[in-house]
């Protein structure tokens, strides 16, 4: 699912495109693709419109995918500061369009008329589109072309710069591919003569780019805001939250439970804690004890020798244990609780290679594995045993991931860090790329630590000399 800043960007990016139906190159794809710009009538002008479509769509993502790509690379993904220079480029831009100002730079190319000549027409028409979707390959109608290309570099959001790129390539398609096959035709003749002979339809496309580049620009401004950090915590670490509960571990290594509303914390009985589903959990380092979240009654006391972080659910029990001088990461059946179901290997690394903190949500596990030369984040599935790598790294230390959500709505955080800056990035399990940051510190600042992820918010310890505390901020 889009968030609100990727759909404000995308119809931004739609309306703009179409604007750049009036520039020449506009008019003259809907002659040269027309019936009356070839030989092959009016078949050949709807197969022509067929491939001119998505090769729109792919030039649109080939330019500002590339931009948002190269954006992440010099910078990285997102972040408040990204979002409002994102914001302020769509403000000043959507000023000069309404007011009408001459576009500039502007680019005054011509497509390359001779490839109808050519090239079966079909084929020229889909290389017609990709030039018109790359959008700085001819005429430039709008201040929003350029708009569009400085944002998603500030960006730095793959998938947003997709998003962007998709929406302009379809916008550009659409009139052309719409009006082209009936160029022959009265409507298709009025249309034509309409958007030629009344410059202030052209005016008012202008206009209304401004209006969805104000829309864009404050979708930004709030994304870019709401991901300022709240205190949740302090002498605080290692969060877990479920339904509002929040519980975390203090620095003499006992646990305790907040309740939704509350402001005092329940002391727990054990280290590590963890909440999921109706069950807390602590560690003793011998066993973990599970208890009822409402209660805190001790429901059962599961042996894990060398126990050391916990996660859980309703159905599932996760625990990294240190044994025989590795880590292992494990798994067990609780539908019965006090009859738990054996253990499951999930994964292990030994010598300097570790394995991070487990977070669990429903039958689906994720943690870091940090070895020399790559770092990557997995999930697992307990149910049926099968595990796969979601994002991964050579040059970035990537670590504390937390899962929440099911299906295709599933959501990762965790920390991604650089010599340079530290991120607490989200990403959807099932998309490529490493997601975009919600909260962007200096390398220098307290150090990003464990993770926990709600509905509603992604909480983070910071650790500094001073100390330790959670924040949370808008996921």
């Amino acid at each position: 699912m889009l968030s609100g800043p990727e759909i404000a960007l995308a119809c931004a990016a739609f309306l703009i495109a179409l604007t750049g139906t009036w520039s020449p190159c506009g008019f003259s794809m809907v002659d040269t693709i027309g019936p009356m710009g070839h030989t092959g009538g009016r078949r050949t002008a709807i197969a022509a419109a067929a491939t001119f479509a998505p090769g729109a769509v792919a030039g649109g993502i080939v330019t500002f995918g590339t931009l948002a790509a190269v954006g992440g690379v010099v910078h990285g993904a997102g972040g408040t500061l990204a979002y409002l220079v994102a914001a302020v480029i769509a403000v000043v831009a959507a000023i000069a369009e309404a007011r009408g100002a001459p576009i500039v730079p502007q680019i005054r190319r011509q497509l390359p008329e001779h490839w109808r000549r050519v090239l079966p027409m079909p084929v020229a028409a889909a290389g017609y589109g990709v030039l018109l979707g790359i959008g700085f390959t001819t005429f430039v109608l709008s201040f929003g072309v350029w708009a569009l290309a400085g944002m998603s570099f500030a960006l730095g959001d793959l998938g947003a710069g997709l998003v962007v790129g998709a929406a302009f390539g379809a916008g550009r398609a659409l009139p052309i591919a719409v009006l082209a096959p009936l160029a022959d035709r009265p409507f298709g003749i009025r249309a034509t003569e309409l958007m030629a002979e009344h410059p202030g339809i052209y005016r008012g496309a202008r206009m209304g780019d401004a209006l969805a580049l104000l829309a864009a620009a404050a979708a930004l401004t709030t994304a870019g805001t709401a991901s300022a950090a709240r205190p949740e915590a302090e002498s605080a670490a290692d969060p877990s939250v479920e339904s509002g509960d929040l519980a975390w571990q203090l620095p003499d290594r006992s646990g305790v439970l907040r309740r939704a509303g509350q402001q005092t914390a329940t002391r727990l009985p054990g280290g590590h804690p963890a909440v999921g589903g109706p069950f807390a959990a602590v560690a003793t380092g011998l066993s973990v004890r599970l208890l009822d979240r409402g209660t805190l009654r001790l429901i059962a006391e599961i042996p894990a020798a060398g126990v050391d972080a916990v996660a859980v659910s309703s159905q599932w029990l996760v625990y990294r244990a240190r044994r025989d001088g590795r880590d292992e990461m494990l798994g067990r059946s609780i539908a019965d609780p006090r009859n738990p179901g054996e253990e499951i290997a999930i994964s292990a690394a030994g010598g300097s290679n570790q394995l991070g903190i487990p977070s669990l949500h429903g039958g689906l596990t994720a943690f870091a594995i940090a070895k020399q030369r790559a770092n990557r984040i997995v999930t697992y599935t307990l149910a049926s045993g099968k595990g796969r790598t979601v994002v991964a790294s050579h040059g970035a230390a990537l670590s504390n991931a937390s899962v929440e959500g099911d299906g295709r709505k599933t959501k990762l955080l965790y920390v991604r860090a650089t010599r340079k800056r530290q991120r607490l990035m989200i990403k959807r399990v099932g998309r490529k790329g490493p997601g975009h940051a919600i909260l962007s510190r200096k390398g220098r600042g307290p150090m990003m630590w464990s993770t926990a992820l709600s509905d509603e918010r992604a909480y983070v310890t910071l650790l500094s000399g001073g100390g330790s505390r959670i924040v949370s901020t808008r996921r």
